[in-house]
């Protein structure tokens, strides 16, 4: 109890809106958990996906529970892993990739061209860690309530069309992380430095040739005033970014077994599906306005798609090894994920 009425008071201080009110409800009433949420509200993510997810919550607790989302991020994407471990927040939605080394299994849903959908992928990534990585112990300090996939990145070039790897000599690509880089610089191109968030800025003033992205991301991001040619890669160039909603163990196994099974009843695959089928849509829309605007559309050939499948095995074999360190059938996991997501 006191932990919860630090976390008010401290959400109040900030100038978060949570009603006063709050403090005078009957200790048995209802149980209230603070889901930080620092996508923008009016992102689809937001309004069609992770905003009525807690509103069903709510309903299907019967009372159990109130699910309180902050008028403001509590912390940017970085931090949220450890507002939830710190008690700041309970419930979350963060990138995975900013605890790559503690929770490796599930980055599984970022190895290059693992699906050809974030549907499909989001739905296997929550499948695939029920069968083969819940009992591995990485997420030891939370409860994961479900996975998903962002879309799958489009190469955007400002000069030519790219097909092959030939027409990546000379090719200057924004890149952001590691494993893009070294993808790049295995397929010839020379990768650029840059902001992942301003691709326009990049691009535009021709510091970089062109850069990745999902179709309804460069949208919003201005690449249809920077763009000449779009390849599709089926899967996505470079893999696409993997998410999770969680909850604090301490916190989730505090709660009775009815607020429990409301949580986890309406996440889940239900959840994923539903959030793929949404980053779906605005890669579909995204590709309409590229096309609408008279950008050349081109699919990647066959054989560019398997020299970037090669460039990429290093992404792949890293994460095995690491699966395998830990004691998971790696190989059974991947053809799991694979199967899944082709449903």
């Amino acid at each position: 109890m006191t932990m919860t009425f630090t976390r008010r008071a401290l959400a109040v201080l900030t100038g978060l809106g949570i009603a006063a009110s709050a403090f005078s409800t009957p200790a048995a009433a209802q149980e209230e958990l603070i889901f930080n949420v620092f996508i923008p509200r009016p992102a689809p993510l937001y309004k069609s996906a992770l905003e009525p997810w807690a509103r069903e919550v709510e309903a299907v607790s019967n009372g159990a529970l109130t699910i309180t989302i902050p008028t403001s991020s509590l912390a940017p994407p970085n931090r949220q892993f450890d507002i939830v471990q710190d008690g700041v927040a309970d419930i979350s939605v963060a990138p995975l990739t900013f605890r790559r080394k503690q929770l490796g299994l599930n980055m599984i849903a970022a190895i290059p061209l693992i699906a050809d959908t974030a549907t499909g992928a989001s739905v296997a990534a929550w499948e695939t860690h029920q069968a083969h990585f819940a009992d591995a112990g990485q997420w030891k300090d939370f409860v994961p309530l479900t996975f998903f996939t962002l879309g799958a990145p489009a190469i955007l070039s400002n000069s030519h069309p790219i097909l092959s790897k030939d027409d990546l000599n000379g090719f200057k690509v924004l890149a952001v992380g590691k494993d893009k880089i070294g993808t790049w610089q295995n397929l010839g191109a020379t990768p650029v430095g840059g902001s992942g968030q301003k691709p326009f800025e990049v691009v535009s003033s021709g510091v970089a040739d062109g850069a990745t992205n999902p179709l309804g991301t460069a949208v919003t991001q201005g690449m249809l005033e920077a763009t000449r040619h779009v390849t599709l890669v089926p899967g996505g160039m470079g893999g696409r970014a993997a998410f999770a909603v969680f909850i604090s163990r301490d916190r989730f196994e505090g709660l009775s077994d009815e607020a429990q099974a409301a949580l986890t009843s309406t996440a889940g695959a239900k959840l994923a599906a539903k959030v793929g089928g949404i980053m779906d849509r605005i890669d579909g829309s995204g590709l309409a306005k590229f096309q609408d605007k008279g950008i050349e559309i081109h699919a990647a050939p066959d054989e560019f798609v398997a020299d970037i499948n090669a460039a990429g095995e290093f992404i792949t074999d890293a994460w095995i090894a690491a699966a395998t360190a830990v004691g998971v059938d790696a190989e059974a996991a991947l053809e799991h994920f694979r199967s899944v997501s082709a449903q």
